[in-house]
């Protein structure tokens, strides 16, 4: 793996693993890996097996190929994939919004959900 690579996928790992709400020993446990080895993972500091990659992507709950969507044009994209696959899902969820005859009560609710939040 290249350098740019291995710093990716390490940064992809820690991504998916943080918004799947787990701790590295709880990644450690539920892949059969150690501790100190997903660290060093995450840190781009090893390299990782395709087998090592599979049991991670399983205890994330990720297919192989949505991981490597990023790279399926023979390099790393710019934009962040967790970026984009949740720019995607806020667009449905706006569709969704545009559809619902409700749809002004629910922008007035999240209007006064984001005026709380900014508190």
């Amino acid at each position: 793996m290249t350098d740019d690579v291995l710093k990716q996928l390490g940064k992809n790992i820690h991504e998916l693993r943080e918004k799947k709400g787990i701790t590295q020993q709880e990644l450690a446990e539920q892949s059969n890996l150690s501790l100190p080895f997903i660290s060093l993972i995450e840190n781009s500091k090893r390299n990782v097996s395709l087998e090592t990659l599979l049991k991670l992507l399983a205890a994330l709950d990720v297919s192989l190929s949505e991981f490597f969507l990023p790279y399926s044009d023979g390099r790393i994209r710019e934009e962040n994939y967790l970026e984009e696959k949740q720019d995607i899902e806020f667009e449905q969820f706006l569709k969704l919004l545009q559809k619902s005859t409700d749809r002004e009560k629910y922008i007035k609710l999240f209007k006064e959900i984001l005026i709380l939040s900014e508190k």
